[in-house]
């Protein structure tokens, strides 16, 4: 519930009592009226209220009504200002005016009903003026908020670009090894021409961060880099994507609409999984290779674009041609520049430098202060064969991170049980203390492997292990795994 606005008061000034006496009768339960028998007195009553009108007379001993009003209108200039005059002489009332800015002036003797009329319209202006300033005020807030949201903005938009631009560097591709070292050898070569490369490659290897990296390093770096997967959308779709569509092109096509071709003109498109394209659309995308046209869906003319192309598949696409599953044209126009992405396990000298990297980026986002990666762990994490290559790896380490408590380090049990294998059982070997101590070791990690493979699932956990329900709770408090569950 809003609370009601105070009330503006009248100030009448005039050296007459009857004058002083007769105007509050007239505006009686309408709004305040004060009164002041000189200048002097006018302006105290001014800083002690607010005051929407003010009716001066225009000849009073001392200050003259003249003189008071254009104080008023220097110190509060929102107040309408009225002169009442028993002068009726136009050199009076034009000095009235010009020195107070005057809203109205009244002549003596009056009628009433025109001095009730004249105040209250007076007053309508002071409510329009209190109310434009608080909207100006308003306004002007507004607008400072705005400004700083726009510099907030722009300093975030920076660090995105600084961002975006550290993430796809050539270096962004961490590794040292002379397999890595050759692709970026390559990446680099292709950045600086717009010649359309095939990146090839298993799942995982970062064929996107490849892509991204020739166009945030070539001469297009300042447009758009637009990627797609196009093995995750059906052919009508994935067409309207690349091609946008005209208005009543299809059902549910409502409006006008760009493809992503036109969307990243001047820059550069990087189609994942080309491969998985069907005969129709590799029709379609063979001729802005070799034309630079687009059609959107249901338009009976082309757009032309300039677009450079970075394509990828984990597929042999040599043999597809050969089955006839892909266009051998579309094939030699998409493998003028191929660079093959090596495996993980191609690259075993990298693992530990992308492992410390990811736990970096993972242990900062979580704040958890985790002291490093055991040499265990690190040793597990480089016999693995990573089947998923660099993208699992990333998997890997962020859930390792995510299951840590604050201050430990990552070992053997916080990997997955696929990652860790008998690694986990075999590193206790090693340890110092009792065959109790070593075989409660062996427990332990046998417990948290077989939760982790069940899901946490306490009912299947025991049943593989052997064991009851009930036992296996027993000894997950002895182990004190219950932080670790979930």
């Amino acid at each position: 519930m809003s609370v009601p606005e105070p009330t503006a008061a009248l100030l009448v000034v005039d050296d007459e009592a009857p004058v002083l006496a007769l105007v509050p009768q007239l505006f009686q339960g309408e709004f305040p009226v004060l009164t002041a028998r000189s200048g002097e007195e006018a302006l105290a009553r001014l800083a002690e209220a607010e005051v929407g009108v003010v009716i001066a007379d225009q000849r009073m001993p001392g200050m003259a009504g003249t003189e008071l009003l254009a104080r008023v209108a220097e110190e509060k200039p929102d107040v309408v200002r009225i002169v009442l005059t028993a002068y009726a002489d136009a050199g009076s009332l034009l000095e009235a005016i010009n020195a107070g800015r005057v809203y109205q002036f009244i002549t003596k003797p009056w009628e009433n009903a025109e001095l009730v009329q004249i105040v209250r319209g007076a007053m309508e202006t002071y409510g329009l003026r209190r109310r434009n300033a608080r909207l100006l005020a308003e306004n002007t807030r507004l607008v400072g908020e705005l400004q700083a949201a726009n510099e907030k903005l722009e300093v975030e938009n920076r660090a995105l670009r600084r961002e975006v631009s550290d993430r796809y560097r050539l270096g962004s591709l961490i590794g040292s090894s002379q397999a890595i070292r050759d692709v970026f050898r390559l990446l680099e070569k292709a950045s600086q021409s717009s010649v359309t490369v095939l990146l090839t490659g298993e799942t995982g290897t970062g064929k996107e961060l490849a892509a991204g990296s020739i166009h945030y390093n070539s001469t297009r770096k300042g447009r758009k880099f637009v990627a797609v997967n196009c093995g995750s959308m059906p052919e009508p779709l994935l067409e309207s994507e690349l091609f946008g569509h005209v208005k009543g092109a299809f059902t549910g096509a409502l409006r006008d609409r760009r493809g992503l071709f036109e969307e990243a003109n001047g820059g550069t498109i990087f189609l994942d999984e080309i491969g998985e394209m069907s005969p129709t659309m590799q029709v379609k995308v063979l001729r802005v290779v070799e034309d630079g046209l687009v059609r959107p869906v249901g338009a009976s003319e082309s757009v032309r674009v300039d677009v450079r192309l970075v394509t990828a598949t984990n597929r042999d696409l040599k043999a597809d041609v050969e089955a006839g599953r892909f266009r051998r044209d579309l094939f030699y126009r998409l493998a003028v520049f191929p660079i093959l992405l090596p495996p993980l396990r191609a690259r075993v000298g990298d693992v530990a430098l992308l492992a410390q990297h990811f736990f970096h980026r993972y242990n900062t986002h979580a704040g958890k202060q985790l002291k490093g990666i055991t040499a265990a762990a690190l040793r597990c994490l480089e016999r693995y064969p990573w089947p998923g290559n660099v993208r699992e790896l990333k998997n890997e380490l962020e859930r390792a991170v995510a299951l840590a408590e604050p201050g430990e380090s990552i070992d053997l049990v916080h990997l997955s049980g696929e990652v860790a294998g008998d690694e986990a059982l075999t590193a206790t070997n090693g340890d110092d203390g009792k065959l109790r101590d070593r075989m409660g070791r062996i427990e332990q990690l046998l417990i948290i492997q077989e939760l982790r493979r069940h899901g946490e699932n306490r009912t299947q956990t025991a049943r593989r292990l052997g064991i009851s329900v009930r036992a296996l709770q027993k000894k997950i408090g002895k182990y004190g795994l219950r932080e670790r569950e979930g």
